[in-house]
């Protein structure tokens, strides 16, 4: 191993004698030591010790002082190992002011990463030196050694106040993706059968998101980065079915073709796997998507023999981890299973976990009323809604976009108004 490997690893001592120092003379350090670190972010083993025995003490109600610390420690065995019940009167003497806790915990954090970037690298140079033909399993496992590293950096306690600050805080504008319909971080689900529509509804609010148009009043919202991924339909069928719609939203004032991006992977992916995750989160990374529409949803994870609940939860869980990463909302389509009867159930196929999962849960059926035109689809849900949004009760295949949304006569003839005046696009 090259001396660059056998420097001492970074770390403060003083830092970190000053962070516990600060827990032992006052329970708001102890609060924002518990926010910011864990007991491996201390580069000496015994202030680890010192700090998780301060923490559990905290977590049963007890107080916190060298005392209460001191008998933890002895009761754990570990007292001799910190240097005894002098050194915990060392620590509070060594402490400016117990008010800059935080700014002690920042850095010791920042070290604890800077350590673990040094493990990860070291662990990345020893693979490399393997004679190994697979080296797109090389790149991937370099990638998950940084990503968990990254995600320790993600992993801090944040957005954390008290309920009456968080009411007082006024709503920001920018959490929203379709103003009365969608915000940031939202799940919608939408199922149907097959040849129902779902998909090309997907392209239609893809394009129409981007453009700055809500997908069913069309009326014009703030234009927002759009990621389709398709895991599905060969490219060149992908591209047919997209031209029109993109067509559409160039002709809308100020539409740009950054802010709506494609993904095909008619192969699927397996969401299960560290290395499709590490390939989707560098996608997303790329696109910078605030609404991200992907399906269908059984071509995102391979069966493995796993529970169906166990399976379905892998892929839940990592969505999740995306959309709160990247602060995405996610529009996912999936099928409609078969009951045994032969008649469609219109729940999500495969697990009752996406039954669960979202906040709006999408179901569209076919409409058999006479007094509707062909085509017309009514948005029914498999779950109640988690907040009361403008979503429509119908959609009619539009012109020139190719849908409408219905939400009774008044809304209708609304979207007449709005066909005429873009009638010449």
């Amino acid at each position: 191993m090259s001396d660059e490997f056998e420097r001492l690893q970074p770390h403060d001592i003083a830092y970190e004698q000053s962070v516990l120092g600060s827990m032992l003379m006052s329970p708001d350090a102890v609060v924002a030591a518990i926010e910011m670190l864990r007991s491996d972010d201390f580069y000496r083993s015994a202030h680890g010790l010192i700090y998780r025995a301060a923490v559990d003490l905290y977590g049963k109600g007890e107080p916190v002082d060298p005392l209460t610390v001191k008998a933890e420690l002895e009761h754990r065995k570990q007292l001799s190992t910190v240097q005894g019940a002098p050194y915990l009167h060392t620590l509070m003497e060594t402490v400016p002011t117990a008010a800059n806790i935080r700014h002690y915990a920042e850095r010791i954090r920042k070290l604890g990463i800077n350590r673990r970037l040094i493990r990860a690298g070291t662990s990345i140079v020893e693979d490399a030196y393997r004679d190994s033909d697979d080296v797109d399993a090389l790149i991937a496992e370099a990638e998950a050694k940084i990503r968990q590293v990254a995600d320790y950096n993600d992993s801090r306690i944040t957005d954390l106040s008290t309920a009456g600050e968080f009411v007082d805080q006024p709503d920001d504008s920018a959490d929203t993706i379709i103003p009365g319909v969608l915000e940031v971080q939202e799940r919608v689900i939408v199922v149907a059968s097959e040849g129902a529509g779902k998909s090309t509804l997907a392209r239609h609010v893809w394009a129409c998101v981007a453009a700055g148009l809500n997908p069913f009043s069309f009326v014009d919202i703030p234009p927002k980065r759009t990621l389709l991924i398709d895991l599905e339909n060969p490219p060149a069928l992908v591209r047919r079915k997209s031209r029109g719609p993109i067509e559409l939203g160039r002709q809308v004032p100020g539409w740009d073709d950054d802010r709506c991006w494609r993904w095909t992977r008619p192969g699927g992916l397996d969401l299960k796997s560290s290395r499709d995750q590490q390939l989707l989160d560098r996608v997303i990374t790329e696109a910078r998507p605030d609404l991200m529409l992907m399906g269908p949803l059984y071509k995102s994870f391979v069966d493995g023999g796993e529970r169906a609940e166990q399976l379905n939860s892998q892929v839940a869980a990592f969505l999740d981890r995306m959309r709160e990463k990247h602060g995405i909302a996610l529009w996912l389509e999936t099928h409609a299973p078969l009951d045994q009867a032969g008649q469609r159930s219109l729940r999500p196929m495969g697990s009752g976990v996406w039954s669960r999962w979202p906040e709006f849960g999408l179901a569209l059926r076919k409409s058999k009323d006479e007094k509707d035109p062909p085509h017309t689809l009514l948005v029914e849900r498999f779950r109640g809604d988690r907040d009361e949004r403008a979503w429509p009760n119908k959609l009619r295949r539009g012109r020139p976009w190719p849908f409408e949304g219905v939400f009774g006569e008044a809304a209708f003839r609304d979207s007449r108004t709005y066909k005429t005046e873009y009638e010449h696009l």
